[in-house]
């Protein structure tokens, strides 16, 4: 416990001697997400997106840096009730996960008012539900509880504190691979996260 105190005093110590470079801010937003495997195309499910970041300029060449989140995201996927032409009315599936999600980026800004980043993120799934017509389906296979992911995006700045970003995560590794001894509805191969999400940031 004390050597991590340690490490963190001396991470301030060190940003302390650089604050001109090192900045923080905080996000919210909304994700539109799919899952592989499960028959459903399309970013149909909505979730919110929120979250904290700190990010650090490089002093040998600003238009470089790092930045490192703390986020709550939702994900899943999405196919509600809708009447076909023949009268099926369908069945609807719902499959809601909440994770947080802490990211490491690669931030350039080739001017000030844009920037774009990549690189991976670190998550780990606190709660997930699968319902159809009928309510919660029983028998279901878990998820994994770490998901690696990887993240693109692209900020824009429109005033000196505000700003949007867009950006679009994959899983790396799946998030469920299908075992024969739970039921197989909505999966059929191995699963992976995508979702595109949106968020509005202030950074002070």
């Amino acid at each position: 416990m004390k050597r991590i105190i340690f490490i963190i005093l001396l991470l301030f110590v060190i940003l302390a001697g650089y604050g001109q470079f090192f900045k923080g801010g905080i996000r919210i937003g909304f994700t539109g997400s799919q899952i592989s495997g499960d028959d459903l195309a399309g970013f149909h499910k909505f979730g919110a997106y929120t979250g904290l970041y700190a990010n650090f300029l490089f002093p040998q060449n600003e238009k470089w840096g790092m930045q490192g989140e703390l986020n709550f995201i939702m994900k899943g996927s999405s196919k509600f009730l809708r009447p076909s032409k023949d009268g099926d009315i369908g069945q609807q599936y719902i499959l809601t996960m909440l994770y947080t999600e802490t990211p490491v980026l690669i931030k350039y800004s080739p001017v000030h008012w844009l920037a774009l980043e990549l690189g991976p993120a670190f998550n780990f799934l606190f709660y997930s539900q699968e319902k159809d017509s009928n309510g919660k389906m029983p028998a279901r296979q878990s998820f994994r509880i770490f998901e690696l992911a990887g993240i693109g995006g692209i900020s824009l700045f429109f005033k000196e504190h505000y700003g949007v970003n867009f950006r679009y995560s994959n899983s790396l590794m799946p998030v469920r691979v299908p075992a024969a001894n739970y039921s197989s509805f909505r999966m059929k191969k191995k699963q992976f996260n995508s979702s595109l999400a949106f968020s509005f940031y202030y950074q002070f």
